[in-house]
C-alpha cells in the first residue's frame, strides 16, 4: 500500500567492502547481496578522526566535527591534560530526531553511538555506546526501559569487556556478538510493534566493530599475529552471516512499496600489524624531553630500557586493584615524565599532535603566531616522511591543519595537526597510534587485533533509490537526505548534501530541495556521568583502544 515516504537505517558499525564483496561472491550473504544488485552502493567517508563517536555525531547533526564538537570519546579540560567524557549532551546543534519530531515525524532510535543520556523525541530512542549500564536510564520515554528488559531479557549495550586473557576475550566477544545482535534485532520488532506508524526507524549493530577489533588477526593469515588452528577464526565470517539473515528479515517487514533502506557503516576496517608510538618520535627528533630524577620517573625508565616496560603495564592493568590506579597511573606516567619547559610538540590523549602553547596549555612554552606556524609547518613535513623501518612503506598519509579539516565554533577542540595514516588496501592493513610512553621504539609490534579505515560502505535500497553507483558520500549526507526523502527543510547550517545521484527522476524532478534556518545549538539532553560511570566507561574504552 503506497503512502507517505518513510525511511530505515541500518547501522553495521565497522563494516566493510573488504570482506562483504569476496563473501557475496562466494554466496555466504544472499540479502546483501540482492540489495547491491538491486540498490545503489559506494563509499561513505567518515571524519578525521574516523572513529565511533566523531563519525555518528556526523550522521546525528548533518554536519562537520568543528560544528558538532565532538572530537573523541573524550576531550581535554582547558589548560589541563585531564580529560573528560563526552556524552550526547555535549552535540552541539539539533539532531536528526530533534529535526524530525519538530517536523511531526514519528522517529525510534535504537542503540545509535552518542545517544546518552536520551533525550525527548516524538517516539522512542533506546541509546547506544557510552550509556553506562542497563542500570542507567537509557530509554526515551523511561517507561520503555522496563517493557524493553522484560521483552528481550538478554539486551545488551556491548558484546563483552575485554580482559587480560586474549583468547578467553575473543571467545566472549564471538558469543556476545551473537547474544547482542539476536537481542537488538528483538528489540526492534517489539520498538515496531509500539510504533508501527512509525516515520524514521534506525537500528545500529555495533558488534561487527567489536568483533574485527579482537578477531581480525584469527580471519586474516597475512596477519602477523595469525594462528591458522585458532579456534575462533571464523567468528567474522559467521557473525556477518547472522547480520545478513538479520537484515533479510527486517527488510521482508518493512518493504512496503514507500520504504527507503540505507545500510552504512560510520568507518571501514583493516588488521592492525604495526603500531606507532608518535611520542617516540618527537623525544627521538628532540621536540618532546622527558625528565630523570627518581621515583616513578625512575622506575619506568628503568623499565624501558630493560624492556620490560610493555610486560609491566599489562600486569598493571591485569592486577590493579581498581580501574582508578590505573587510570591514575597512566596519567601520571604521561604527564609527570614529561619535562614540559623543553617539551614543544606532544601527542596527547585526543590523538593528535598539539603544540605546547604558551597561555593555552599548562606549562606552555611555545609563543603563538609565527613561532606556532612555523613549528606545525615543520611537523608536518618531517612526519610526513617517516617509514616503518622493518617494512620500508611510508606510513602516513597526510597530515593536517585542524583549519583544513573543520569549520566551526569547535574547532579548537581538535589538536592542532591531525594524522591519516597510510592503508594498505591489497593487504588489508593500516597503523595504529599510541600516545603511551611506554614503548622504547618509535615502531612496535601490534597488541591489537584490528581497527579503524578512512571508508566505510553505503548501500541504498526501496522507495526512490534507482541502481548505480553512489559517489563522493560523506556520513554527514544522510541527514540531509533523510529529510528531503521525508518532505523537511535542511537547516542551512548542515555541511552534508542531499544525495540525488541515488534517487530516481520521479523524486527528484518533483521536490525541490528546501531550505530552513540553521538548526538550534544545543540538544536538549543534559546529564553527566557518575564516577562508576565514569570508570566504567573507561575500562570498556580503554579494552577497545580508544583510550591509552
Amino acid at each position: 500500500m503506497k503512502g507517505r515516504n518513510r525511511v530505515l537505517v541500518i547501522g553495521l558499525d565497522g563494516a566493510t567492502f573488504s570482506l562483504i564483496d569476496p563473501w557475496v561472491e562466494e554466496g555466504y550473504l544472499p540479502n546483501l547481496h540482492h540489495i547491491i544488485k538491486e540498490g545503489a552502493r559506494g563509499d561513505l567517508k567518515s571524519t578525521v578522526p574516523y572513529i565511533t563517536s566523531t563519525a555518528w555525531s556526523s550522521f546525528i547533526t548533518g554536519k562537520n566535527p568543528g560544528k558538532h564538537g565532538i572530537m573523541d570519546f573524550a576531550i581535554r579540560e582547558p589548560r589541563s591534560h585531564d580529560i573528560r567524557l563526552l556524552n550526547a549532551s555535549d552535540i552541539g546543534g539539533s539532531t536528526l530526531w530533534t529535526l524530525l519530531s519538530k517536523g511531526g515525524k514519528r522517529p525510534v532510535v535504537l542503540n545509535c553511538p552518542m545517544t546518552y543520556p536520551p533525550q525527548r523525541v516524538n517516539g522512542f530512542l533506546v541509546s547506544g555506546m557510552l550509556t553506562p549500564s542497563l542500570r542507567s536510564p537509557f530509554t526515551y520515554p523511561p517507561s520503555l526501559r522496563e517493557a524493553l528488559l522484560e521483552r528481550v531479557p538478554d539486551y545488551r549495550i556491548e558484546p563483552a569487556v575485554a580482559t587480560s586473557d586474549r583468547l578467553r576475550t575473543k571467545r566472549e566477544m564471538t558469543e556476545g556478538a551473537i547474544i547482542g545482535a539476536k537481542a537488538r534485532e528483538d528489540a526492534a520488532y517489539l520498538l515496531m510493534e509500539q510504533l508501527p506508524d512509525w516515520d524514521f526507524f534506525m537500528i545500529v549493530f555495533i558488534e561487527p566493530d567489536r568483533i574485527q577489533t579482537y578477531l581480525w588477526d584469527d580471519m586474516d593469515p597475512s596477519h602477523p599475529r595469525h594462528d591458522p588452528s585458532s579456534p575462533v577464526r571464523d567468528s567474522i565470517l559467521a557473525h556477518y552471516r547472522q547480520l545478513d539473515a538479520i537484515i533479510g528479515d527486517l527488510l521482508e517487514r518493512v518493504l512496503d512499496g514507500r520504504t527507503t533502506v540505507f545500510i552504512l557503516s560510520d568507518h571501514g576496517f583493516w588488521g592492525v600489524h604495526r603500531f606507532i608510538y608518535p611520542n617516540r618520535w618527537l623525544e627521538r627528533e628532540g621536540y618532546l624531553h622527558l625528565k630523570g630524577g627518581g621515583g616513578i620517573e625512575l622506575f619506568k625508565k628503568v623499565l624501558r630500557k630493560s624492556g620490560l616496560a610493555g610486560p609491566a603495564k599489562r600486569l598493571l592493568s591485569r592486577f590493579s586493584p581498581s580501574l582508578a590506579l590505573t587510570t591514575q597511573w597512566r596519567s601520571v606516567a604521561f604527564t609527570r615524565n614529561i619535562d614540559w619547559s623543553r617539551t614543544r610538540v606532544f601527542w596527547g590523549a585526543d590523538n593528535g599532535f598539539s603544540i605546547n602553547l604558551k597561555e593555552r596549555e599548562p606549562e606552555g612554552i611555545v609563543e603563538p603566531g609565527s613561532a606556532y606556524d612555523s613549528l606545525r609547518e615543520e611537523i608536518i613535513e618531517r612526519f610526513s616522511q617517516l617509514e616503518d623501518p622493518v617494512t620500508g612503506e611510508r606510513v602516513v598519509e597526510r597530515v593536517l591543519k585542524r583549519e583544513e579539516i573543520y569549520q566551526g565554533p569547535f574547532v579548537e577542540r581538535s589538536p592542532d595537526l591531525r594524522v591519516i595514516w597510510k592503508e594498505y588496501p591489497e593487504q588489508r592493513k593500516t597503523y595504529f597510534s599510541a600516545g603511551e610512553l611506554w614503548s622504547n621504539e618509535i615502531f612496535g609490534q601490534t597488541n591489537q587485533s584490528g581497527d579503524h579505515a578512512l571508508h566505510g560502505l553505503l548501500l541504498a535500497h526501496g522507495n526512490h533509490i534507482r541502481r548505480g553507483t553512489i559517489a563522493s558520500a560523506q556520513i554527514m549526507d544522510l541527514a540531509p537526505t533523510i529529510l528531503y526523502l521525508l518532505d523537511l527543510p535542511i537547516p542551512e547550517d548542515m555541511d552534508g548534501k542531499v544525495l540525488l545521484d541515488c534517487l530516481d527522476d520521479d523524486l527528484t524532478s518533483t521536490r525541490p530541495i528546501r531550505y530552513a534556518a540553521p538548526s538550534d545549538t544545543g540538544t536538549e539532553v543534559g546529564g553527566s556521568y557518575s564516577e562508576e560511570e565514569k570508570e566504567e566507561l573507561r575500562k570498556r574504552l580503554r579494552g577497545l583502544g580508544y583510550l591509552d
